[in-house]
């Protein structure tokens, strides 16, 4: 489908997170909307991006943020369900952000390859959790290498910086 644009309005859920095993994952950014479970597939470098900025940015604007339902949001939140078969809207190529209001944030996913495009509006609050959702994710994968500090496999690491021998750990 070629230049589909989705348009979510205000999202009852928004997520960032990996699904499978440290090693295999696959991020995602979720969206729920009118009880509808929307996944746009995206890289983990993505993720940690949107992550950092999102939480630099709510610091930079120094917006009061309800902690309380922060910290419900984040007891309550599901795990990332995995996507069926067709449910991945589309992969990700851009993400852009506007401040629309004090408490209103809108999103624009963009496909770069198929000119597809996803707009969403969130508040402070889900921007935060989700922050926070996308920057676990991302630092529960593999363990970092001390020597060359690339994710370690678990069926072992020729690092880079043993010049392709494995380093006494």
């Amino acid at each position: 489908m070629s230049g589909a644009s989705y348009e979510f309005g205000q999202v009852d859920r928004f997520q960032v997170g990996a699904v499978g095993e440290p090693g295999e994952r696959t991020f995602y950014l979720f969206i729920v909307s009118g009880g509808l479970p929307r996944w746009f597939k995206c890289e983990k470098g993505q993720a940690a991006a949107l992550g950092e900025q999102s939480i630099e940015l709510l610091t930079t604007l120094g917006w009061e943020i309800d902690q309380e339902a922060i910290s419900a949001s984040m007891a309550g939140a599901p795990e990332l369900p995995p996507p069926g078969p067709g449910d991945v809207l589309f992969r990700v190529g851009s993400i852009a952000m506007r401040i629309d209001r004090r408490d209103l944030l809108t999103f624009v996913l963009g496909d770069d390859e198929e000119d597809q495009e996803a707009v969403f509006m969130i508040t402070a609050e889900q921007l935060k959790v989700m922050a926070v959702m996308a920057l676990e994710a991302v630092h529960s994968g593999r363990e970092q290498c001390p020597n060359c500090l690339l994710p370690e496999d678990p069926g072992g690491h020729d690092c880079p910086a043993g010049n392709g021998h494995r380093l006494p750990g």
